[in-house]
């Protein structure tokens, strides 16, 4: 009966520790569609649950690019942050000459793959107010790795359509935050809608001579 019981137990730990690595979109990074060119996830997972292993202090983590949102739906938006252990660059942001694979930390001489996973939590309020008062819109946890450059990108669904939402990322656990977002819901095909803005945003500077995007640029 005891052993069945601690069977049940690790059953159901798997079972929410899958649910928290799946619920980080980057892992399936391009999509979900195409399974085959995100990462091994199953391999992550074991990496994570060997023995000994234990997770960082809070203490050590920091959110070092901020909060982003962005793929509005009427009842979802995408969450994007990113927790690591350090605010510094490390050997995984080293020009690479030639070709390379993308995430193999396993042979990759320019990163060892982390067996840390960090835990993050997120919560979806209605107001800023509302952080305050525990109030959420919609919450959930996520795992991140080095194999995915320590980011998390999140689904916050059931959502209000044409609503203005602030979001907020924390180590699990932890006074550990990050800065606080806003985003908003788009609307559905009935909402009489008379002026709609929409901001365009790229990592890439199209407008340097050097950058391999000056020719897209000019």
């Amino acid at each position: 009966m005891r052993s069945a019981v601690i069977l049940y137990a690790c059953g159901l730990l798997a079972t929410a520790v899958t649910a928290e690595f799946d619920g980080n979109l980057n892992y399936a990074s391009p999509s979900r569609r195409h399974a085959r060119l995100g990462i091994d996830v199953p391999l992550v997972k074991r990496r994570f649950l060997k023995r000994g292993n234990t997770p960082y202090d809070p203490s050590q983590l920091n959110f070092t690019h901020g909060v982003a949102s962005g793929d509005p739906w009427p009842q979802s938006v995408v969450l994007w942050t990113r927790v690591a252990p350090s605010t510094q660059s490390d050997e995984s942001e080293k020009v690479v000459n030639g070709t390379a694979g993308h995430y193999s930390h396993e042979t990759e001489k320019y990163i060892k793959a982390d067996p840390h996973p960090i835990c993050v939590e997120w919560k979806v309020y209605e107001s800023k107010s509302a952080s305050r008062d525990g109030k959420t819109a919609a919450s959930g946890r996520a795992y991140t790795t080095s194999d995915i450059d320590y980011t998390v990108k999140v689904e916050a669904d059931g959502l209000k359509p044409l609503t203005t939402y602030y979001y907020q990322f924390k180590v699990c656990d932890s006074d550990v935050k990050s800065p606080v977002g806003r985003t908003k819901t788009a609307p559905t095909a009935n909402d009489d809608v008379s002026d709609l803005s929409f901001a365009v945003f790229s990592c890439s500077n199209y407008r340097k001579p050097t950058s391999p995007f000056g020719k897209v640029g000019s």
